[in-house]
């Protein structure tokens, strides 16, 4: 819910508590600020603030990291190119998150960052080292995608192309999403 509705809500809420003991001839004072106390503390969790989610995501990142790291199988490419991504992802994401915070590219870069990055590696590192086998053409694939699209977010940013966000905020929500 947006915050103006939860606002809207609570208004609402004390009002009737108003009302209600007025009708009983009750003392107010009391019970009025025991009610907005409840009301404060009951009331859904808003967005998280910037610098929590922001540390949400390098957990998951830095998660990721560890994880490849341990792994003793994983090719010294892939590797490389795993903690590139990590690497730009954890450059470009506050980047975008202060300067664009509300664009479409902001929201898919950092559920890449929280999510989709961690579970597309760890998926492929849970197969067995013959699924892996199997399964390398398309990860790799995936990877040099999610590589592509971390270094022209971070060109993005760093050259200040906002025409480009629309196009490559498009271009994640249909390929990753």
């Amino acid at each position: 819910m947006s915050s103006i509705i939860v606002l809207l809500i609570a208004v609402g809420i004390i009002i009737g508590v108003i009302l209600f003991l007025r009708s009983q001839k009750k003392g107010a004072g009391s019970v009025i600020q025991e009610a907005a106390q409840t009301l404060a503390q009951a009331s859904p969790a808003s967005e998280p603030a910037p610098e929590n989610e922001y540390r949400q995501i390098l957990d998951s990142l830095l998660a990721l990291n560890i994880l490849i790291r341990k792994d003793p199988d994983l090719d010294e490419a892939i590797l490389e190119k795993l903690e590139a991504i990590i690497d730009d992802l954890r450059v470009v994401i506050p980047q975008m998150m202060e300067r664009y915070p509300s664009e479409t590219l902001t929201y898919e870069i950092k559920k890449i960052g929280q999510q989709h990055f961690y579970k597309t590696v760890k998926e492929f590192m849970d197969l067995s080292l013959e699924s892996r086998a199997h399964q390398l053409d398309i990860f790799t694939k995936t990877i040099d995608n999610l590589s592509e699209v971390s270094k022209r977010s971070r060109a993005i940013v760093e050259k200040n192309e906002t025409a480009e966000f629309k196009t490559m905020a498009n271009f994640l929500s249909t390929k990753f999403s």
